[in-house]
């Protein structure tokens, strides 16, 4: 796991090697059922999340499984006794999936944004990424920017208030790639904590 810091906030990534995530059946799962898409964030002339039920990405269940044990291990100082990480969706009754895809063609770049403050923590797993088509750049509120290089397999965790762009994909090639957050669950009252 490699740690980077951009103070206040620390960002870990590392690659994946668990044969258990098939990126390829993922990719050509997302693929077969792009008429299950539904869209949020039009920015730039293009759809920036792409959101679709896991009933037809059953490939994603092993990677989401993963990522939450991931999390857990690395974060489990800021949970409670007897609490976890989930990262919601459909499947487990919840309304809103907290996974989504970005699929980012030939001169496709990602706004400054940030995640939803609620959850824990975010990140980002790279499923398909060409040469040439763009890297993560966080930002922190003195303008201090961190740039850390988009490769195929790695997944980034990094904190959901701060704030990170893509770059110019400058590739012929899209740049594919699974973003989420995890929450604490189940959810303390305020006097628990």
């Amino acid at each position: 796991m490699n740690t980077y810091y951009l103070f206040p906030h620390k960002i870990l990534s590392t690659k994946i090697t668990d044969k258990n995530i098939n990126s390829i059946n993922i990719l050509s799962e997302l693929n077969d059922n792009k008429k299950k898409y539904t869209f949020t964030h039009y920015i730039n002339n293009r759809w920036e999340n792409i959101y679709i039920s896991p009933q037809y990405i059953p490939s994603i269940l092993p990677f989401i499984s993963f990522v939450t044990s991931l999390s857990i291990k690395y974060y489990n100082n800021l949970l409670m006794p007897h609490q976890t990480l989930i990262i919601p969706h459909e499947l487990l009754g919840y309304q809103k999936n907290e996974f989504w895809f970005n699929i980012s063609k030939h001169g496709d770049s990602t706004r400054l944004h940030n995640h939803n403050q609620k959850a824990l923590l975010s990140g980002v797993f790279y499923l398909d990424v060409p040469k040439d088509s763009g890297n993560i750049i966080f930002k922190n509120s003195k303008k201090k920017e961190l740039e850390i290089k988009a490769e195929a397999g790695k997944i980034i965790f990094f904190p959901p208030e701060l704030d990170h762009y893509v770059t110019i994909n400058n590739s012929k090639n899209k740049r594919i790639s699974i973003s989420f957050n995890c929450y604490k669950f189940p959810m303390l009252s305020r006097k628990n904590k």
